[in-house]
C-alpha cells in the first residue's frame, strides 16, 4: 500500500477478517490478519520506542480501543467489543454494512 497506513482505513477490512472468522476475532489475530492484507512497511513497520508494538499493530490496537469516537465501528453499531476475550463481534449492522461494501 502507497503512503501512511491510517486508522480509518483498517474499518473494513477489521470487519471482513470478524466476518471471515465466523464472526468474531481476537485483537492478537485482527493484528495478524491486518498485517498480512496491508503488509506494512517504513514508518508503519517500525517498532515504537519502549514498546513491542510496530506502528501499524498499534494503529490496529487504537482502532479497536477508540470504541467512543463518532467514526469508531463501534458507536456506529457494526461491532461488540468483548472484555474478557479481548475479541470483537460483527453485528447484523456490520455484515448489512460489509454486504454493500464493493469488493476490492
Amino acid at each position: 500500500m502507497a503512503g501512511r497506513i491510517r486508522e480509518r482505513d483498517l474499518i473494513i477490512p477489521a470487519l471482513r477478517a470478524a466476518s471471515a472468522k465466523g464472526g468474531e476475532i481476537t485483537t492478537t489475530n485482527l493484528i495478524k490478519a491486518l498485517a498480512e492484507e496491508f503488509e506494512p512497511d517504513g514508518q508503519d513497520a517500525e517498532i515504537l520506542i519502549d514498546r513491542n508494538d510496530t506502528y501499524f499493530s498499534q494503529k490496529v490496537r487504537n482502532l479497536i480501543s477508540h470504541r467512543t469516537t463518532s467514526t469508531s465501528m463501534f458507536t456506529k453499531g457494526y461491532a461488540e467489543y468483548h472484555d474478557g476475550s479481548e475479541s470483537f463481534s460483527i453485528t447484523e449492522l456490520g455484515q448489512q454494512f460489509l454486504n454493500q461494501v464493493p469488493d476490492e
